[in-house]
């Protein structure tokens, strides 16, 4: 009875922070994230605002609530890849084959019409966002350091820092390609192709410089 307990708990601790999140990103998106509050966040969730930062430590955490979520799919993408692929080519896989690495949906979302404006929109917002666009260059920092640790496990730790930053810098270009690709409203096609030209150059360079 206590795991089943603990379980749900969890459980409704997720659906929770995932409303207030939701809450939060709907909000920004229609107004700016500048121009809404956390108090107003909290008072169209339903919940006051104190229960906001016991979810979420700041107002930008609250947009980039996935972030753990992609830490989780490269860490997959590393330990769990098959035997005799290397680690760039399992990460090669993952930013080529999924729009997001978490979603194992792949590229598919940007194809029904609704979900590719909804993606548009967020992206949109954190564009138009100094806070936003700082905060991301904040969290591909601090990827910078666990990405460390992770490829340290397979390689000596003088190659485990320095492509810890390539590829840190690779994912930067393509979220950067991504954007510009959905903010052009490039077809869900052309997205993709974008995307996948800039990973299949940028880690042939990577696979040149670090032969595994």
């Amino acid at each position: 009875m206590m795991e089943i307990s603990v379980s749900l708990r969890e459980s409704n601790k997720a659906r929770t922070r995932q409303a207030i999140s939701d809450v939060a990103t709907r909000l920004i998106v229609e107004r700016g994230f500048e121009n809404v509050t956390v108090a107003e966040i909290a008072e169209a969730a339903h919940v006051s605002v104190k229960t906001v930062f016991n979810y979420f430590s700041t107002k930008e955490d609250l947009f980039f609530d996935r972030a753990d979520d992609v830490r989780d799919a490269i860490v997959a993408a590393v330990r769990e890849r098959p035997d005799g692929t290397s680690v760039l080519a399992s990460l090669h896989d993952l930013f080529t084959q999924r729009r997001v690495p978490f979603d194992e949906t792949g590229w598919r979302p940007l194809r029904d019409p609704q979900r590719y404006e909804d993606f548009r929109s967020f992206i949109a917002a954190e564009h138009a966002s100094p806070a936003l666009r700082a905060r991301r260059l904040a969290i591909a920092e601090g990827w910078t350091e666990w990405l460390e640790e992770l490829l340290a496990e397979e390689m000596s730790d003088r190659d485990a820092k320095v492509l810890a930053a390539f590829v840190v810098g690779l994912l930067t270009l393509r979220d950067r390609e991504l954007s510009a690709a959905l903010l052009e409203r490039a077809s869900p096609r052309t997205v993709e192709r974008r995307v996948r030209a800039l990973m299949d150059e940028g880690f042939a360079r990577l696979s040149q410089a670090f032969p595994q």
